[in-house]
């Protein structure tokens, strides 16, 4: 390698640790690794229950679940958000893994804050995003269910 690209390197190396040292100061690691490489994310064909919410600010959540036996075999978010909405939907559907409906309904905003342990206050409100898409999605579910 030339010393050019040593340089380069050692200088990326060296500007990509101070960034994350200036995210730790904002974000908890947990919350930062859920933003980078996010829990359930994806969508599903002929979920359960769905439901798509877009926040105040502009961002888009969508959560899918599949029911086994009355509990939550499997769960996917998308979103079109921030760091922030990536790590608070990888929360809530980490958090509604292996529920019941009934138990999903009781997952709240402050759950995936305390889970996640540290986002700055600007962003909580994807915290709530989340939640409100997953209760969304289990509304959804009871209404196909008591339709059909």
């Amino acid at each position: 390698m030339s010393d050019i690209n040593n340089y380069a390197n050692n200088d990326f190396n060296k500007d990509e640790e101070e960034r994350i040292k200036e995210l730790e100061k904002l974000y908890s690691k947990k919350a930062i690794e859920y933003a980078n490489y996010p829990r359930n994310i994806g969508r599903m064909n002929d979920p359960d229950g769905g439901a798509a919410i877009k926040g105040l600010c502009g961002d888009t959540m969508e959560i899918y679940f599949i029911l086994d036996d009355g509990r939550v075999s499997d769960i996917k978010f998308f979103t079109d958000g921030c760091g922030a909405t990536l790590a608070c939907g990888s929360s809530a559907t980490e958090l509604a893994k292996g529920k019941t409906i009934d138990e999903m309904l009781t997952i709240s905003p402050k759950d995936v804050l305390n889970d996640l342990g540290k986002i700055p206050e600007p962003h909580i409100h994807c915290a709530i995003l989340s939640v409100m898409t997953v209760h969304k999605a289990v509304a959804y579910y009871l209404l196909k269910k008591n339709a059909g």
